[in-house]
């Protein structure tokens, strides 16, 4: 549902109805498919709507900081939760303005700090390969010989935004992106 799904726009209305007809398990009638978790504990598909936590505001902070919790940034952080604890690479994709940054950082803000670091890179025209390595390497350790990674007994999350904006080569590809995929794949 969530690795082909959650790219369409208009094709999710087929979509919901190709999926609620191929499961043995079924959906709970209203609403789409994306709008139920699958439940562990009761073995049935459950409105994300039921794992909203209650809003408290705090106005101690910036006010642009402040996200009030939703069925579908519930969703959306249960989801990059699920990439992490699995130490898998997410791709997390959406047109401008819908909130990706705002919930990758209230994200950020739930991590246990003694066990998980986080940084950030907002990629711009001027990115390239080596301006990336940089960043990069200033979040991580040597380890012995030639292995980098975070601090002894931590975990980095690395959030990149904005990854369509490095200017593209003569070459047609972007090279911070080619090096991205490069050190995904070892």
């Amino acid at each position: 549902m969530w690795s082909f799904g959650a790219t369409l726009s208009e094709d999710r209305i087929a979509f919901n109805g190709q999926v609620r007809s191929m499961t043995k398990c079924k959906f709970p009638e209203g609403g789409m498919v994306f709008d139920f978790f699958f439940s562990v504990a009761t073995l049935q598909f459950e409105p994300w709507a039921e794992k909203v936590e209650s809003f408290t505001a705090d106005f101690s902070d910036l006010f642009q900081n402040m996200v009030v919790p939703t069925a579908e940034t519930t969703r959306q952080h249960y989801l990059i939760d699920v990439h992490r604890s699995i130490d898998k690479a997410m791709l997390y994709i959406g047109t401008a303005g819908t909130g990706k940054t705002t919930i990758v950082k209230n994200y950020f803000t739930t991590l246990d700090a003694e066990k998980c670091m986080n940084s950030t890179m907002n990629f711009n025209s001027y990115t390239d390969s080596k301006a990336l390595q940089t960043v990069l390497q200033g979040n991580v350790d040597k380890r012995a010989g030639k292995f980098l990674g975070p601090a002894a007994g931590r975990h980095l999350v690395f959030f990149m935004d904005d990854l369509n904006m490095p200017t593209v080569d003569a070459f047609g590809t972007q090279s911070p992106l080619c090096l991205i995929r490069q050190i995904i794949d070892y």
